[in-house]
């Protein structure tokens, strides 16, 4: 577990302001917090998202409708990964597929879903209680305080404890060392590659995401 004040104090002893054990004082914390979600924000923008994956599971019958009911955890407009009915996977097909397949009205496990990109998802055929699962994926907005713990992915508090540096080094050191610029692009580089699993999986109860949710 990370929080965002284990980021900021990483920040500071990178631009040799903090020694080991040093406490960082109030001030420099919340300019730092401040930085790192000014920091966070902007990967969001890239390639470089932070995410956190959750699986939700209901007894469902018909299309789903995400934000409503058994799946209002999950926000309309969210990623969604995978699918599975009665732990048996359900294959994604896009809506137009969906709307140009001869479906007579049917009933029972269902074997494809199609995502309209926002709140319904189709599914083929229709469901009458079975157990439908979602796992759903969620970026980073923001580090709500210093002290919660988030999950990152691998390698993510390293690159965020670097870039944080680069963009505190002005202020603190009057310039940014060639140093703190290497040590970013490496770490930034890093998680660039990283391919996305499973961060954090809670329960199949529907609860929400408590991530560095958007970190998380």
């Amino acid at each position: 577990m990370t929080r965002a004040l284990d980021i900021i104090t990483d920040a500071y002893e990178r631009c040799n302001r903090l020694s080991p054990g040093e406490v960082l004082g109030a001030d420099d914390a919340a300019f730092g917090l401040r930085r790192l979600n000014m920091l966070v924000d902007e990967l969001s923008a890239m390639s470089l998202s932070l995410f956190r994956d959750v699986l939700t599971s209901a007894a469902q019958t018909g299309n789903i409708t995400l934000g409503a009911g058994s799946w209002a955890s999950i926000s309309p407009g969210s990623q969604i990964i995978s699918a599975a009915c009665d732990n048996l996977p359900l294959e994604p097909i896009t809506v137009q597929q969906y709307n140009e397949k001869y479906r007579p009205f049917t009933t029972g496990r269902p074997s494809v879903y199609a995502h309209d990109g926002f709140a319904t998802i189709y599914l083929l055929p229709s469901p009458t209680g079975q157990t439908v699962t979602l796992q759903t994926r969620s970026t980073v907005a923001e580090f709500a305080d210093q002290t919660t713990d988030y999950t990152l992915p691998d390698g993510w508090a390293n690159a965020l404890g670097a870039a944080l540096a680069v963009r505190i080094a002005p202020n603190i050191l009057g310039q940014v060392p060639q140093i703190l610029l290497n040590a970013e692009s490496k770490a930034l580089g890093a998680v660039d590659k990283y391919e996305p699993a499973i961060i954090d999986v809670p329960s199949y109860s529907g609860a929400r995401a408590v991530y560095p949710a958007r970190l998380f």
